[in-house]
């Protein structure tokens, strides 16, 4: 019998389900609060970057990924398969936008966005839940208001054992209609960018990206 496993989807996060591995192990650092390695929040914005910056280059990458399905479900060399929603539709549907889509500035790492992401990262670490209302009944906006002024917020998650695939599944945006998560990774709106990734109770990982713009400062005089 072939073991696999069902991806479900919803728009409020992408669930990144693979092969069984260990979380993340928990690391600090003083300027940037973060509850996984680093190279986790560090890799994912270097990738989300490389595909803001040259679509078309990324486009190839999600065509390598596209040659892993059979039918409904994709498998990575050594892991189990997993099945998808809407199978290799959404890949090509993924493969046309990024084709098409012009390139955008790179967005600046922020540490007070990382604070934002490391905080909803850790609270689901320790509830076990899922989506973009905090514990505490906060809102993204919120808890990034915390931690500066913004006059634009967008925040995009992805759960699963390894977060080296988030930012494709969140591109592909699998089982999500409105491809909400891409439409916010591609935004112009957004120049600033924050991550942070923690073990999971239940999808073994979360990887929080929090995007958002400065609010402008005042006119002098």
């Amino acid at each position: 019998m072939t073991l696999t496993r069902r991806l479900a989807l919803t728009p409020l996060a992408a669930l990144l389900i693979g092969s069984a591995c260990a979380p993340a192990a928990v690391t600090s650092r003083a300027d940037v609060p973060s509850v996984a390695d680093p190279w986790d929040a560090v890799g994912l914005i270097a990738e989300l970057n490389d595909a803001r910056r040259d679509p078309r280059a990324y486009a190839r990458r999600v065509r390598d990924f596209r040659a892993l399905f059979t039918g409904d479900r994709f498998q990575r060399p050594g892991e189990i398969p997993v099945v998808t929603q809407e199978g290799v539709a959404a890949v090509d549907e993924a493969i046309r936008f990024l084709e098409s889509q012009p390139s955008l500035p790179p967005l600046a790492r922020s540490a007070a966005l990382d604070r934002a992401a490391a905080d909803h990262a850790a609270d689901q670490g320790r509830t076990g839940q899922v989506g973009h209302a905090g514990a505490d009944g906060s809102a993204p906006h919120q808890r990034m208001r915390r931690h500066g002024s913004w006059r634009a917020t967008g925040e995009t998650i992805a759960y699963g054992p390894v977060p080296a695939h988030a930012v494709m599944q969140l591109i592909v945006d699998d089982g999500v209609p409105d491809r909400g998560h891409r439409d916010i990774i591609f935004s112009p709106a957004y120049e600033m960018v924050g991550a942070a990734c923690g073990p999971h109770p239940r999808w073994r990982t979360v990887c929080v990206v929090t995007f958002a713009t400065p609010m402008a400062p005042p006119p002098a005089g």
